[in-house]
Order: structure tokens, then sequence, then C-alpha cells
């Protein structure tokens, strides 16, 4: 038989956490895309830099905010679901 259940303050903790961390992310994302648009750098490493940012690094930082908020949305599910099957 399997036992399912959570520390309901627990799970909203980790919840808060998990949110908190995907908009600090989130925030680190813009805070570079704003600090490498306005770098004065020239010249084709600069152009090759600013694209690897562009194709590469923004769009992996930007699926990773929406998977920490998706987790953080999960959890919120799950403790409702715990917090309504207890009531």
């Amino acid at each position: 038989m399997t036992v399912v259940g959570a520390e309901l303050a627990s799970l909203a903790r980790l919840e808060a956490a998990v949110a908190r961390h995907g908009t600090a992310l989130e925030q680190l994302r813009v805070g570079l895309a704003n600090e490498i648009a306005a770098a004065e750098w020239r010249g084709q490493a600069a152009e090759r830099f600013r694209a690897t940012w562009r194709e590469d690094h923004e769009p992996s930082l930007r699926r990773l905010e929406a998977a920490l908020h998706e987790a953080a949305a999960e959890v919120a599910r799950r403790r409702a679901a715990l917090e309504a099957a207890g009531a």
C-alpha cells in the first residue's frame, strides 16, 4: 500500500521558494539582457557573443523560468489536493 502525504506548511514554503527563485531568475535574465544591450562593444566577437546570448542563453533562461513557475504551480495544486483530501 502506498502512503501519500505531506506537511502542508512545508509545501507552502516550497511553493514560495520555487516561485521566488523563478522570479529571481527572470530578474537576472532581464538585467543581463540590459547590460548586454548597453555594452559599448563592437566587432565580430561582440556580434557572436550577442547572437549566442540571444539564440542560446536567453531562451534557456526563459525555459528555466517557465519550468520553475510551473513547478511552483504544481506544488500548489498538490498542496490544495492534499488539503481537500484531509478536510
